[in-house]
């Protein structure tokens, strides 16, 4: 009996160290979002830009048109990334102090977890701009969805983003060259982790240039990273949606920046380059398409220096 007890405590007490263990395990599966937890979240979004828009007597949409292709969650964190940099103008023009978005480390792959951190800060950010400029209302609550995609909480972001713009105006050369500069920032860095001598040199100005020619110069820029994915290994993204010919705008070359850093960050986890978060982006003025045409034409020829090492 005496044997039995003793075998009865030992079974007591590795069951109290188990079972903390088990759930702990179970927390943590939860505890990891999905697709369609990221887009419930934009969906709060919305609602809550869409009561800014009533504070400053805004109606309507604005016309947007939705992407396909095969994204990724770490381009819905590049989209979330554009909101935040947008609610940061917002602040600016009413007088409060920009706040920077934050940034990640670099990881081969970007979980929707990584995202739909981002969608609660920003809904904590428009939560303070509300309570700064004294505008009443909580976020409606979360309705549990399904069968969402990474391109629908793409979409579902982009028509916020371009609702923000109602409110702060449309992105224009300064915003697009701040974003550049940050490419500028992270190849550089690229360069001097992989102890590349850079020998490139800046592309001659040209002037009196458009949106569209700043456009393409970034999908000039994305071929070379996917040059590079490639010969280490990584899959690419299709981003033909997001070509607008003619049509381009300030706003299509911002949000393609930010999906070309999105691309970057996985190539530099590949190389190792794990706790090099890109830089924050900076304030710019007077800046034109032939500003960042230069810069991107720049960045591209970096890149151009780590293939031919």
């Amino acid at each position: 009996m005496r044997h039995l007890s003793t075998e009865f405590r030992m079974m007591k007490v590795f069951l109290a160290l188990l079972l903390p263990m088990i759930l702990c395990a179970a927390t943590a599966r939860a505890a990891e979002a999905t697709p369609n937890d990221v887009y419930t979240q934009a969906v709060r979004i919305e609602a809550e830009v869409d009561s800014l828009k009533r504070h400053f007597k805004i109606t309507g949409k604005a016309r947007v048109e939705a992407k396909s292709g095969d994204l990724k969650p770490r381009h819905v964190w590049a989209g979330t990334y554009v909101i935040l940099l947008k609610l940061g103008k917002l602040r600016r023009k009413q007088g409060l102090t920009f706040i920077e978005p934050v940034n990640v480390e670099p990881l081969l792959d970007i979980t929707p977890s990584q995202s739909w951190g981002m969608t609660q800060r920003i809904l904590t950010e428009i939560a303070i701009l509300k309570h700064r400029l004294d505008i009443p209302g909580q976020p409606p609550a979360a309705v549990p969805l399904s069968g969402k995609r990474p391109i629908d909480t793409y979409n579902k972001l982009h028509q916020i983003s371009g609702d923000l713009d109602l409110l702060v105006g449309a992105s224009t050369p300064n915003d697009v060259y701040s974003e550049a500069k940050r490419l500028h920032e992270d190849v550089t860095a690229l360069l001097r982790h992989q102890r590349i001598f850079d020998e490139a040199v800046p592309p001659p100005r040209r002037d009196n240039l458009l949106p569209k020619d700043s456009l393409q110069a970034v999908f000039m820029l994305l071929a070379e990273v996917q040059h590079l994915q490639r010969a280490h290994g990584l899959t690419t993204t299709d981003f033909k949606d997001f070509e607008m010919g003619d049509k381009a705008t300030p706003d299509d070359v911002l949000v393609m920046i930010e999906l070309a850093l999105a691309e970057l960050q996985s190539l530099k986890a590949r190389l190792g380059m794990t706790h090099a978060v890109t830089a924050s982006g900076s304030y710019e003025e007077n800046k034109t398409a032939a500003d960042v045409v230069q810069l991107l034409g720049y960045v591209t020829a970096k890149l151009r220096e780590v293939q031919s090492k």
